[in-house]
């Protein structure tokens, strides 16, 4: 069990913090939309009931210390409102070879905006600064062939290609290439 309090991030537009349970709607939206889970390696929701289960199954990553997965928030200009508008963060960590596997999503009217960007810098600063229960050498991506808008965002954060991995995922009944992308701390701090 972990010890240590879930970190909280910031940026200039967002609150990247811990999946709260009245989040299960918003959680229900997102992953119920055809449009944010044609690339994503799961199935899509179709029963609100669904919502929960994603929930606290995102919850429970870093409380079992597999991983951490954030809650994007935007912040309103004008109050102190914080809507969900999506997750970030580390599917798994592996403590054995210090690497980890990142993923994100939002939802559809956030696309485009530069928000997965926004909050994918805060995720990769987090780890590569010592700010999680876990040191981190490698920072990998899977992305569906075809999902360009994942590895625009990707490549735009340093990630580099590494290849193709063929019929890796399978869901939908159907199997899918993976193309794979990592990023070392050491292309971390050259770039810094």
């Amino acid at each position: 069990m972990v010890t240590q309090a879930f970190p909280t991030l910031e940026t200039p537009r967002l609150l990247l913090d811990e999946l709260r349970d009245d989040d299960d709607l918003d959680i229900y939206r997102i992953f119920s939309d055809a449009r944010v889970m044609e690339f994503y390696d799961m199935e899509r929701l179709t029963k609100p009931e669904e919502g929960p289960e994603i929930t606290r199954f995102l919850q429970e990553k870093f409380r079992i210390q597999i991983g951490i997965r954030w809650a994007i928030r935007e912040r309103s200009p004008n109050s102190s409102a914080q809507k969900l508008i999506g997750t970030c963060g580390f599917n798994n960590w592996v403590s054995y070879d210090h690497s980890a596997i990142i993923g994100y999503e939002l939802a559809p009217e956030y696309w485009g905006k530069g928000y997965a960007n926004e909050a994918i810098q805060a995720v990769i600063n987090s780890a590569y600064n010592n700010q999680l229960p876990i040191h981190i050498n490698r920072i990998e991506a899977s992305v569906v062939t075809g999902n360009a808008g994942s590895e625009k965002v990707l490549k735009k954060n340093g990630f580099t290609f590494e290849g193709r991995l063929r019929e890796k995922g399978f869901w939908n009944n159907q199997y899918h290439d993976m193309n794979l992308f990592s990023l070392l701390k050491s292309d971390f701090i050259a770039a810094q």
